[in-house]
């Protein structure tokens, strides 16, 4: 569900609206005004408890502003300078008429959002491996062009170069269409505030019914008991039109629990905004044309609602199931005398380190990025010196709904596309000590979204190294002789960063171990979210979890693109099929055969047989490989990719939203590299989806895959029927989607064997005693973990919910 949050503090013009929750505060800069997240008050360090040997002295990690600025690689996202000189450079060209954000109408020209737009994989190979020059900095912007020479229409530009651009050109991708229409742009804030006009005109009329039948909630001239809506996608189905649904909520904390059963099919196509109208209401279980039938339908049944009975809340206790407030008043109470549970510590100093977005880890390098539009991105990832992936980024998140019609069409028609309501920019500050240990070290990111102002979004990912509790590997040898037992501890490090697109949290966790190993997922968990719900008619489509409503099941799929490079980019596709065999047992005295396994090889030629649909009763291992490169024993080196979770499409493929979904058909498919194809998906498709710009399906056309530059397309996926556990929201512990990046055969023997973090106790059989083999590691101490960022010290960071946004 995607709320738009009511009232001034939304009406106003250029301000960054994503989730209604979390205010952001502006800061004046020589660049504009850049909205940053308020910072915590300056942490001053402890003094030091011990010297290294016993107990580490303070490892709090300095917050980024407070390090060191790192020099750009061809890896860095857009700093705030370069994004204000792409938005004020786009703003001075007289021919795109472009409006400054904060002053324009919901159907000016204006520009939407601008991120990085990544060089050539040659051009950076050739930078960073073979020392050529740094390729030049570039930026993608995207226009909403209502009044254009060319017809109205989303330009979407490269700008550059930078910082001090110099020209625009209009981008455009051999498989993407080439003239954008205006009506598949994403939702903005000045769009919702030509919907929030047009509501305001129909409450004018319904309000009265509303809150005599809602217990005094209103959506005009409200106090203590306002409404809010959320709207629905697809905005449409083809490009011609422009139609969504927008649900009535009560405007509460877990608002997502408490819907109206009100809804407006709104349209908002075309370039004059004054023209946008309702164009059908859902109301009590019917269909209405407008807001006149359904005062006359009131009226005629003495001002009542026959067969629509809402329930309507009340007290403090009527509105605590959608909180997440503690149930102390009733036993169990835990923990027991409120004790704090264990914690991460550090005992000598951190074993990562950090520069800028830069991460080094036990043998692993890599750099964070982070888009706007799709979120968190992996650039050149080496383990031990050598490339394994030049890129590992999410291209989209889907989440496809049922609902009965009658009761909601907004549930029924859902279909979420959620790079289009802005993945990166909803990477909000994180909460330290939960969402995050006390260890992490904090990362901020900028954007231009939605808005005039630069964003800058303060501790918006963490990295951090995480003692997994259980070993990577182990064994006791204790039948016989020689006597040992072993045990290597897993230890790793966690990438987190966890996007609020609206009621769902997206908890992004890239994990890397020591064994060259990258998952558990590689690059995300579905975790934590509120559930979209329903008024409960109809119980096919879901279980009863509040007093009135519903969550109705749905799946979510998640998709990224994953640019192995595997001893090299000459990479080939390898299947290892497990099949029964019949075996000949001519040494057995009562059955003459018995049933066994083996693996039947091959290597794709083409993308056409270079995809994979998880069955079952045919598992395969998928793998890229590098067939001219052999490790010891004499096999190709390869990544196996494994699936945590995964989906079937139950919808038919010529079904209408498989135009832009299709990419939901394939648990991977491997293409060969070009630079012409950077995206699988765009923030174009959610509104259009029976004519996307990109088709995934058009990326799979025949390219061969033997010993090519190639890019696996990879989608894990889970369903969902919600029940009551899942109010408020949804547990971490319910619904995960994943999959592994596992070494096959890459290395000679595991990798892990070359880290000293093994104990191994060995039984001398002379005399009977065991010892510890000493392996070269410091015995830690025990002491009192140091907390970092505290989530007292970043409140500040998190501001209230009815706050408007200001400029100091």
């Amino acid at each position: 569900m995607r709320a738009s949050m009511r009232g001034a503090w939304a009406r106003r013009a250029g301000s960054f609206l994503l989730a209604g929750l979390l205010c952001l505060l502006a800061t004046p800069s020589a660049y504009g005004a850049v909205k940053v997240r308020k910072a915590p008050p300056p942490r001053s360090a402890p003094p030091p408890r011990h010297a290294y040997g016993q107990c580490a002295g303070p490892t709090i990690p300095p917050l980024e502003k407070d390090r060191p600025t790192a020099a750009l690689s061809p890896f860095s996202e857009l700093t705030v300078q370069e994004l204000a000189a792409v938005r004020d450079f786009l703003l001075s060209k007289p021919e795109l008429g472009l409006v400054h954000y904060d002053e324009a109408t919901p159907t000016d020209n204006v520009i939407f959002t601008v991120e990085m737009l990544p060089p050539t994989k040659a051009d950076v190979l050739a930078h960073i491996d073979g020392g050529g020059p740094a390729p030049p900095r570039r930026a993608q912007a995207v226009m909403f062009l209502y009044n254009h020479t060319d017809g109205p229409q989303c330009l979407r530009a490269e700008v550059g170069p930078l910082p001090s651009p110099t020209y625009y050109k209009s981008i455009n991708y051999t498989k993407h269409t080439p003239h954008i229409h205006i009506h598949s742009r994403p939702g903005s804030i000045l769009e919702y505030n030509g919907v929030d006009a047009i509501l305001s005109e129909a409450f004018k009329v319904l309000d009265p019914i509303v809150a005599e039948v809602n217990g005094g909630y209103r959506f005009n001239d409200c106090e203590d008991k306002c409404l809010t809506w959320s709207d629905s996608s697809p905005r449409g189905i083809v490009r011609s039109e422009r139609k969504c649904w927008f649900a009535m909520l009560r405007k509460v904390e877990g608002l997502y629990l408490h819907p109206l059963g009100l809804e407006f099919y709104i349209d908002t196509s075309g370039s004059d905004y004054t023209k946008w109208y309702v164009d059908k209401i859902q109301y009590a279980n019917r269909l209405w044309n407008n807001t006149a039938e359904i005062v006359a339908w009131y009226e005629a049944n003495n001002r009542t609602t026959p067969g629509f009975n809402p329930w309507n809340p009340e007290t403090e206790e009527d509105y605590r199931f959608s909180t997440f407030n503690p149930r102390t008043d009733t036993a169990p109470h835990l923990p027991p005398g409120g004790r704090p549970g264990p914690r991460l510590y550090e005992p000598a100093g951190k074993r990562y380190t950090v520069n800028g977005k830069h991460i080094s880890w036990m043998g692993w390098d890599l750099n964070m990025g982070m888009r706007s539009t799709a979120g968190m991105r992996l650039w050149d990832v080496r383990f031990n010196g050598t490339r394994v992936a030049y890129e590992i980024s999410l291209q989209e998140a889907a989440a496809a709904y049922g609902g009965d019609s009658t009761s909601s069409p907004f549930q029924a028609s859902t279909f979420y596309f959620d790079s289009s309501w802005g993945m990166g920019p909803s990477h909000l500050s994180l909460v330290p000590g939960s969402d995050c240990p006390d260890t992490a070290t904090y990362f901020d990111f900028s954007h231009l979204w939605d808005g005039h102002d630069v964003q800058m979004n303060e501790n918006s990912a963490c990295v951090f190294e995480m003692d997994m509790g259980l070993p990577l590997r182990r064994h006791h040898q204790h039948h016989t002789r020689p006597k040992f037992a072993a045990s290597i501890k897993t230890y790793a490090l966690v990438i987190r960063s966890i996007s609020t697109v609206y009621n769902y949290d997206y908890q992004w966790d890239h994990v890397f171990y020591t064994d060259g190993t990258i998952g558990e997922p590689v690059a995300s968990y579905l975790r934590s979210r509120y559930l979209q719900t329903v008024r409960h008619e109809v119980d096919s489509y879901s279980y009863k979890l509040s007093p009135d409503a519903g969550g109705t099941l749905h799946d979510h799929v998640v998709h990224w693109k994953v640019d192995l490079d595997v001893a090299g980019q000459s990479n080939s596709v390898m299947r290892s099929t497990i099949v029964p065999e019949l075996v000949d047992t001519p040494w057995h005295p009562s059955v003459k055969t018995t049933w066994g396994k083996r693996l039947v090889r091959s290597i794709a030629e083409t993308e056409h047989n270079a995809t994979l649909l998880i069955n079952p009763s045919t598992p395969t291992h998928m793998a890229v490989v590098n067939e001219d490169a052999l490790n010891a024993r004499g096999n190709p080196r390869g990544y196996r990719i494994d699936h945590k979770t995964y989906t079937y499409p139950l919808i038919p493929d010529d079904a209408w939203i498989m135009e832009t979904a299709n990419f939901m058909k394939y648990h991977v498919a491997v293409t060969e590299y070009k630079d012409d194809e950077p995206t699988s998906a765009t923030i174009f498709d959610q509104a259009t989806p029976k004519e996307p710009v990109v088709r995934f399906e058009d990326y799979i056309d025949g390219d061969s895959v033997r010993r090519k530059d190639l890019v696996a397309w990879v989608s894990a996926g889970t369903w969902h029927v919600p029940v009551a556990e899942d109010a408020p929201n949804t547990p971490s512990t319910a619904h995960a989607v994943g999959f592994v990046l596992r070494p096959f055969n890459y290395f000679d023997e595991d990798a892990a064997l070359h880290t000293r973090d093994i104990t191994i106790i060995r039984k001398d059989f002379e005399t009977g005693e065991a010892a510890v083999v000493d392996t070269g590691m410091a015995a830690p101490r025990d002491c009192v973990p140091q907390a970092g960022l505290t989530a007292h010290a970043a409140a500040n960071s998190f501001d209230s919910p009815t706050d408007d946004y200001y400029d100091e």
